[in-house]
C-alpha cells in the first residue's frame, strides 16, 4: 500500500525544511515508538536499553492518547512547533477543547481510545496530561535533547543546502530509499494504508525526527485546512549518531572548547557569585578570577554588575546553554 502526495509547481516552490517540531513532539513519538509492535526492537536499541522500565504510571494520561501500534492523537499539530518542553506544555494546556476532540475522534477511528482518554479534553483534566507529558520528556528525551537537537539542525542545514542549490525536485529525489520514491510530480511512500493527498498549493514542510520510527508520519491540521502539511522523516544518522553515548566524562566537551580552567570558572558561576566567591570556588587568585570573568563576559557567556562593594557575575542564556551542553 502507498501514500501518494501530489505536487503542483506552486507546491514545489513552497517546500520548507524545518529542523524539529520540538521536544514535545519528539516525546510523543518516543512513547509511540516504545509502544509499537510494528517497530523493530533493533531500532534505536541503545536508547531502548537506557530507558527500559522508565514508562511509569505517571505517564498514563499521555499513554491513554497513544494506543499501542499507533502514532496516537496528533498533539503536536495542535500545539504547533515549540522550542522548549515548557512552551509545548503551555500550548497543550491552551488547546481549545473542540480542537482536541476533533483530533481524538480522528485517532479513535483508526484505533479505539480508552474511556479515560476522553476526559483529557476537559479543562479540569488537562493539567494531568501536561504533567504526564513533562514526566515522559524527562525520562525518555531530556537526557539526550541537546545532542538530538544538534543532529536535527544539521539535517535541516543539509536539506536546505540541497533545496537552495539544486531545487525542490532534487530535494525530494534525495529522500528516495527503500520506502520512498519520487516520481514527479508524485512522492510515493510505502505505508500500511493507501492515501492520495493533493497539496493544492499549500506546499509541504519536511521535518526530521529521531523517534518517528521506520514509518513516516504525515500531519494535516483538520482545524485549519489551509495550513501547510508536515511530513516527518527519520533523521538520516539517528541510529549511528552518538546520541546515547555517555562515555565522555561530564564537562569534557566544555573543557575542550574553552579550556579546563575557564570551564571550571563557568561552572562556578552557574548560580551566581561575586569575584571573591568565584576565586574561592575555582581555586584561583582574585586577579585570575577577575581576568577569567572578563574573558567570559567579552564572549557573552556571563554578565556582571556591581552590587554594593562587590561585582556579581551570572550566566547569560548563551552561557547557560553552553554549560548545559557541556
Amino acid at each position: 500500500m502507498v501514500w501518494r502526495i501530489h505536487f503542483t509547481a506552486e507546491d514545489l516552490a513552497r517546500i520548507q525544511v524545518s529542523p524539529t517540531l520540538g521536544p514535545l513532539a519528539e516525546t510523543v513519538m518516543a512513547v509511540s515508538l516504545l509502544r509499537s509492535p510494528r517497530q523493530p526492537r533493533t531500532l534505536l536499541s541503545e536508547w531502548r536499553g537506557q530507558v527500559q522500565g522508565k514508562v511509569t504510571p505517571a505517564m498514563k494520561p499521555l499513554t491513554a492518547l497513544i494506543p499501542p501500534g499507533t502514532h496516537g492523537v496528533d498533539l503536536f499539530t495542535l500545539t504547533g512547533e515549540a522550542a522548549t518542553i515548557e512552551q509545548g506544555v503551555q500550548a497543550l494546556l491552551g488547546v481549545p477543547r473542540e480542537h482536541l476532540l476533533v483530533e481524538m475522534e480522528y485517532a479513535d477511528r483508526r484505533s479505539r481510545l480508552p474511556a479515560a482518554a476522553w476526559a483529557l479534553a476537559e479543562t479540569g483534566h488537562r493539567p494531568d496530561l501536561a504533567e504526564a507529558t513533562q514526566a515522559a520528556y524527562q525520562a525518555l528525551v531530556e537526557p539526550y535533547w541537546t545532542r538530538i537537537r544538534a543532529l536535527l539542525h544539521a539535517e535541516q542545514a543539509a536539506r536546505r543546502r540541497t533545496l537552495a542549490r539544486e531545487g525542490a525536485s532534487r530535494l525530494l529525489a534525495s529522500l528516495q530509499g527503500q520506502r520512498i520514491r519520487w516520481r514527479p510530480p508524485v512522492l510515493e511512500i510505502l505505508m500500511p494504508s493507501d492515501l492520495d493527498m493533493d497539496l493544492d498549493g499549500r506546499g509541504i514542510a519536511l521535518v526530521p525526527s529521531v523517534f518517528v520510527g521506520k514509518d513516516l508520519s504525515l500531519h494535516e491540521n483538520p482545524n485549519h485546512c489551509s495550513e501547510m502539511p508536515r511530513l516527518v522523516l527519520p533523521a538520516a544518522d539517528a541510529g549511528r549518531a552518538r546520541l546515547w553515548n555517555g562515555s565522555r566524562p561530564p564537562g569534557a566537551a566544555l573543557a575542550a572548547l574553552v579550556g579546563r580552567n575557564r570551564a571550571a570558572v563557568l561552572r562556578s558561576i552557574a548560580d551566581g557569585c561575586t569575584t571573591t566567591e568565584l576565586a574561592r570556588r575555582a581555586g584561583v587568585s582574585l586577579a585570575a578570577a577577575s581576568q577569567h570573568a572578563a574573558v567570559l563576559r567579552d564572549a557573552g557567556l556571563i554578565a556582571s554588575r556591581r552590587q554594593g562593594g562587590a561585582v556579581l557575575h551570572v550566566l547569560t542564556p548563551l552561557g547557560a546553554e553552553l554549560l548545559q551542553a557541556g
